[in-house]
């Protein structure tokens, strides 16, 4: 991602020397700022240019397999323990309950998220408040907001004393990116056997679709993806698949106004590499 001043790019790379580098815009001086932890992701700057938000998975969670849409999910997300001031046997059936349900599903281990933040030259790391499997993290002048695996999207904040919140809830929902200033919250969705892309107020309120297949009348629907704002939040960069006859064809880079209107591919014709990722 490129920092608010426009100098810099930040980015992560993998292998003997992985971790998080930043490259003046012109290419030179690039320099690794942070390289412990392991799987760094998605490093986005903070508003001011001060900090870097990214997300890390060095170790594994306990969760249940649901069996469809690769849902995943703590005991404690599936069936919340009753409280202490229950009577003992209503406890003691509901406990019961909980033990029958629980059995339905297998446990498993899987990788687990965290989003973390730097200082912009590598030093004063923290994790941040977040749920478990955390990633796609962003930042702008109302907090940070995340996807979380089978949790929607979220946002939290860079303090220590921050409370998660829900923004929207659809385990297909990942990858957001918050309007400069702190409005609307753009991410992608996978609509069947292709992604698209949609906003959203921080509060969870008018959702509504960006981008939508031209025609069903092809072979392939191509997919929407990756959307991030301009620094002014009037227009949304993404990638897209879709080629002149609104089919899937090669990526290039798309530009569409913040509500969904006007998109057209950049004259940008270089090969793009996209595994959904």
């Amino acid at each position: 991602e490129i920092s608010p001043d426009g100098s810099q790019v930040v980015f992560t790379r993998e292998g003997g020397d992985g971790g998080i580098y930043v490259i003046n815009i012109d290419g030179s001086n690039e320099h690794r700022i942070f390289g412990e932890h392991s799987e760094l992701r998605s490093p986005k700057w903070s508003p001011d240019g001060q900090w870097i938000v990214f997300s890390r998975s060095d170790s594994f969670y306990e969760c249940r397999n649901l069996g469809f849409a690769d849902i995943c999910m703590s005991d404690q997300q599936l069936f919340t323990k009753p409280g202490d001031k229950l009577p003992p046997a209503v406890k003691k059936q509901i406990e019961k309950i909980r033990s029958k349900v629980l059995k339905k599903f297998d446990q498993e281990q899987r990788p687990y998220f965290q989003i973390a933040r730097i200082s912009a030259s590598g030093s004063d790391f923290r994790d941040l408040v977040a749920l478990d499997s955390a990633r796609d993290p962003d930042w702008s002048q109302g907090g940070i907001v995340y996807s979380s695996s089978g949790a929607g999207i979220q946002k939290t904040d860079d303090k220590p004393d921050a409370e998660n919140k829900l923004v929207i809830f659809e385990h297909n929902y990942v990858d957001p990116d918050w309007q400069p200033g702190g409005g609307r919250i753009v991410f992608q969705s996978k609509e069947g056997s292709h992604w698209e892309i949609f906003g959203v107020n921080p509060d969870g309120s008018g959702l509504a679709s960006l981008t939508r297949p031209v025609t069903t009348l092809v072979d392939h629907l191509p997919s929407n993806v990756s959307a991030a704002w301009s620094p002014d939040g009037q227009h949304i960069v993404y990638l897209s698949n879709r080629n002149a006859k609104n089919d899937a064809g090669d990526w290039r880079v798309w530009v569409m106004n913040a509500d969904g209107s006007n998109q057209h591919p950049l004259p940008i014709h270089l090969p793009i590499s996209y595994n959904f990722v």
